[in-house]
């Protein structure tokens, strides 16, 4: 008993001090989006631009931004008839970042893998499939703000 309460308090005080530092959300977008430019595939450049809006923060970091967005669908499961019976959908974005105040520029990639099953419906396969987009969107994009601000805060 007494082993179990000195093992557990040892575990605590090391973890306690392990250095680990939470990052904080609300400093996550400390930068303002001057000039946005999206291009690629229609529907989820789209989604993009709804989630990219210029914003007038009143931050001193301004950058420009340009985002090329692909979007490609691949067959992943057959069945034994031959029919699809699912698709993978694979999401990329190219960000090219430009820093004003600083002429700092730099350029990653994030790519996001999705997969959906075909419906008997042809509206429930297409409704699917932008569910998925849309989720990897939003996902591609918080990453995106996530990585700038690393980026903008390495600088």
């Amino acid at each position: 008993m007494i082993l179990k309460i000195i093992f557990r308090t040892i575990l605590l005080l090391i973890l306690a001090n392990c250095g680990y530092k939470i990052v904080d959300q609300n400093n996550i977008k400390n930068f303002k989006l001057i000039d946005v430019n999206i291009t690629g595939d229609n529907r989820v450049a789209y989604l993009f631009k709804n989630k990219f809006r210029l914003n007038n923060s009143t931050s001193p970091k301004s950058v420009k931004l340009e985002l090329n967005a692909t979007k490609e669908r691949n067959v992943k499961e057959r069945n034994i008839q031959n029919e699809i019976t699912k698709y993978e959908i694979l999401v990329s974005a190219r960000v090219n970042y430009f820093i004003i105040e600083s002429n700092k520029s730099g350029e990653f990639l994030i790519q996001e893998k999705g997969d959906y099953t075909v419906s008997n419906k042809h509206s429930e396969t297409l409704n699917n499939e932008k569910k998925l987009i849309k989720n990897m969107v939003n996902n591609i994009s918080d990453q995106v703000f996530k990585d700038l601000a690393a980026k903008i805060d390495e600088l």
